[in-house]
């Protein structure tokens, strides 16, 4: 009787231990950031452009908190990116401006990332698309890819499909859209220039409207991946427990926007999209850095924030 009687404790035990660590599993979030590249602060729908259409992110605006003052911490793409991924001040990471061609390894091998602290927690991690940070391997990534296609965007939704079932992930989605040069393709509308709205501190040219014609398109291919990658977390009945998170390393490729600390240069889009937390869709003023982010996403997933993270968690705002 003693020996039945212990072996069903044990055996109650097992199932508690179990059970704490499948619902510990269960409550922390999936993480997915989808960045653009050089993407203007105005030049979504959702934030009032009134001829680049981006319908998914609308969306994702509508049923989240849409940032209105949200920056980066530099205009150019390395060390904004950086900043990004490791919640420093860039040049604390030992990158100042963009990174020569030629260069395999960019930010000191020594920086600690948001990916690798989540990994090391049980994530599942993968970057794709865009780098321009460190090499083809990190042991802050499981994966690392090229994305494929004219805005390595094309293998998002197969990582998505591809990934463990038994484990949260952070997945970095980075678009090289919309970066020069233009590659114009079937996956979003093609604008003509008689559509495009000239900022007042440009050349109301020929020229200047055919350029922008390409930007417009490349701004909407974006948003249409966006929109794959959330339909499939839909389908696979996630999307109510993942948070998006939409950026730009920096402001539109064009004069006194991208490589300027104009507001033009470094005060990006920035919409969150996470149901499980944000009960009531919202615009928010809050003062946003990206370095904020990792703080942020090492609260949700139970991680503690270490001490050289300059961020602070905007979870309070999601609340």
């Amino acid at each position: 009787m003693r020996i039945l009687t212990r072996s069903l404790f044990f055996t109650l035990l097992s199932a508690i231990l179990v059970s704490l660590s499948l619902h510990a599993k269960e409550e922390r979030p999936n993480i997915v950031v989808v960045l653009c590249d050089d993407l203007g602060y105005g030049d979504l729908e959702c934030y009032g452009h009134p001829a680049i259409k981006t319908p998914h992110l609308n969306q994702l605006a509508k049923g989240g908190i849409r940032f209105t003052d949200f920056y980066s911490t530099a205009p150019v793409c390395s060390p904004s990116r950086v900043g990004l991924l490791t919640g420093r001040s860039p040049n604390r990471a030992g990158v100042y401006d963009w990174i020569p061609r030629g260069r395999s390894v960019h930010m000191r091998a020594s920086e600690v990332t948001i990916p690798q602290l989540l990994r090391k927690a049980g994530y599942y991690t993968v970057l794709s698309g865009k780098n321009h940070m460190f090499g083809n391997k990190d042991r802050a990534f499981d994966r690392i890819t090229g994305g494929g296609g004219p805005g390595k965007e094309k293998d998002w939704v197969d990582h998505v499909k591809e990934r463990p079932k038994d484990k949260p992930f952070f997945f970095w989605f980075a678009a090289s859209d919309a970066h020069r040069g233009w590659g114009i393709s079937d996956d979003a509308p093609k604008y003509e220039p008689k559509d495009i709205i000239i900022p007042p501190y440009m050349m109301d040219t020929e020229e200047t409207r055919k350029d922008l014609t390409g930007y417009y398109h490349e701004v909407s291919r974006f948003d249409h991946y966006v929109g794959l990658v959330t339909s499939e977390l839909k389908k696979q009945g996630i999307l109510e427990e993942t948070m998006i998170v939409v950026a730009a390393d920096n402001g539109r490729p064009f004069p006194r926007c991208k490589s300027r600390l104009y507001d033009s240069g470094i005060k990006t889009p920035w919409v969150v999209h996470y149901p499980k937390m944000i009960k009531k869709p919202a615009v928010t003023q809050s003062l946003v850095s990206v370095i904020d982010l990792s703080a942020t996403c090492l609260e949700l997933a139970g991680v503690k924030r270490p001490a050289f993270i300059q961020g602070r968690s905007f979870m309070p705002i999601l609340e």
